[in-house]
């Protein structure tokens, strides 16, 4: 049977389709640095200068490694050994960041006595110079232990470390420290230098810092549903009486157990968690109630898509995560593949965008995302995504001011009218992926799919337009 193609012009576009995911060739080994092996790592931090910081641990050898990699991701021989350094002690689950100054702050936990993680476990804090030494300025000669600071609540995703205007506050799913800058405990802080929370081992925490400083902790605190609940503390540790029931809300709200959670530019949390049929995103208002114009789409395209990082940049939420089969156990059960997309305010994915599976890794434990580029922790690999590379996008589609279009339906072959003289007609599928190349006019397209693509015509005089188009299988048939 003869299919009769048709081919309705939508609306010209002089911007970008979309932004095409896809490792950069000049970073690393193709896009890929793998110092750590996938050897127990998970952070990352980006320096002013686009410098990349991580670290590994190495169980059987009791050692943890601190690296550095330039903005092409090759080793940084000016930063400690050939650009690396070996930690004092074996610290597992380190997290980075970087203060204004340029120091690396590193905070885990670990056994200064020597041995592997086991009951004798501190938490660990760090400071580095620029290049690689330990700061003699900050506790002792660099390192700063907290003996009572861990306990047995060693759950890698509720550790944390958050810089506060000059102080350094690490927390666990139980307890939160505050360090002065030169390495010892803040006794303004809290009680004494900590505050206990509400939250729950099993079910792990996250604690972050609002757009006025105040200290939020989001946790569960049994295995019943709901029972989510969310704390709040001044910049010095204490209640905010005014929020819920003296700074602490009860929700019915099932908060975990937890992928990742962020605060945004309007105050509002965001929350990646999963339940017992699905992953999900949540949105909640400033005092602590789910915010009903958020409606996350992730999980209508794949519902075992947990986001792990959420980094919210122009306006938009960048995703990054994994799949995982297992709802109740997402942070042991990582699977293939590692996803990124964007979603816009009300929780839709950006069309502009996509959802963009990469099967190479299991997963996105952390990333940044810059103004061309996404730079990721996938499972101890760190891997340099390029945006819009070798599409359709605002630099390369010029406003031409020329006109041309296709006639209206198309049967069997993409017709179009135009007085200037074209070189090509690219055609891009929804994910960006050229599906066709033509040159002349009243050429078959029967083999294209039903959708939406988007065509990109490139005139002899090298200017170029975008014009968006649906395609149909049938006369009855309008999309």
């Amino acid at each position: 049977m003869i299919k009769n193609l048709f081919f309705v012009l939508l609306l010209a576009a002089q911007t970008a389709f979309a932004q095409i995911i896809s490792k950069d060739p000049s970073f690393a080994s193709n896009g890929v640095s793998n110092v750590a092996n996938y050897t127990l790592a998970w952070n990352m931090a980006q320096d002013s200068n686009g410098s990349i910081y991580s670290s590994y641990s190495i169980p059987n050898g009791n050692e943890t490694f601190v690296y550095k990699l330039t903005a092409n991701g090759v080793l940084d021989s000016a930063f400690g050994n050939n650009g690396k350094i070996q930690l004092p002690y074996y610290t597992y689950q380190c997290q980075l960041k970087v203060q204004p100054d340029g120091k690396l702050v590193i905070f885990g936990y670990g056994n200064t006595s020597g041995g592997v993680s086991g009951s004798s476990d501190v938490w660990i804090v760090y400071k580095m110079l620029p290049n690689g030494q330990l700061d003699p300025t900050f506790g002792n000669n660099g390192t700063s232990a907290i003996p009572n600071g861990i306990g047995s609540d060693v759950n890698g995703r509720s550790l944390g470390l958050i810089l506060q205007n000059g102080k350094i506050i690490v927390h666990s799913s139980t307890t939160i420290y505050r360090l002065n800058i030169n390495g010892s405990i803040d006794t303004s802080f809290g009680n004494n230098g900590s505050v206990t929370t509400q939250g729950n081992f099993n079910y792990g925490a996250f604690v972050l810092i609002d757009n006025q400083s105040n200290i939020i902790c989001i946790s569960k605190i049994n295995s019943s549903y709901g029972n989510g609940v969310i704390e709040k503390f001044n910049p010095d540790g204490q209640p905010v009486t005014s929020f819920g029931n003296n700074g602490i809300l009860q929700s019915n709200l099932e908060f975990s157990p937890l992928g990742t959670a962020l605060i945004d530019s309007n105050n509002k949390i965001v929350i990646s968690k999963s339940n017992s049929t699905t992953n999900e995103i949540l949105r909640l208002n400033p005092d602590g109630t789910l915010d009903n114009t958020f409606n996350s789409a992730l999980s209508a395209i794949s519902p075992s898509a947990l986001a792990k990082s959420i980094i919210e940049k122009d306006g938009y939420y960048y995703i990054g995560g994994n799949q995982s089969s297992h709802p109740y156990t997402p942070y042991s059960s990582d699977e293939s593949p590692a996803f990124f997309t964007k979603l816009t305010q009300s929780g839709s994915i950006a069309p502009d965008f996509g959802y963009y599976p990469d099967s190479s890794f299991s997963s996105v434990e952390e990333m940044v995302v810059n103004n061309n580029s996404i730079i990721s922790n996938a499972g101890g690999a760190i891997v340099k995504y390029l945006l819009n590379t070798g599409t359709l996008s605002t630099v390369d589609a010029t406003k031409t001011g020329m006109d041309i279009s296709f006639e209206n339906p198309i049967r069997q072959n993409l017709v179009f009218s135009t007085n200037e003289k074209v070189s090509k007609i690219e055609i891009y599928s929804p994910d960006g992926k050229i599906v066709k190349i033509l040159k002349d006019n009243n050429t078959d397209v029967s083999e294209l799919l039903k959708g939406i693509y988007m065509a990109k015509i490139t005139f002899e005089n090298g200017k170029t337009t975008i014009k968006k188009l649906i395609k149909i299988r049938r006369n009855t048939d309008f999309f």
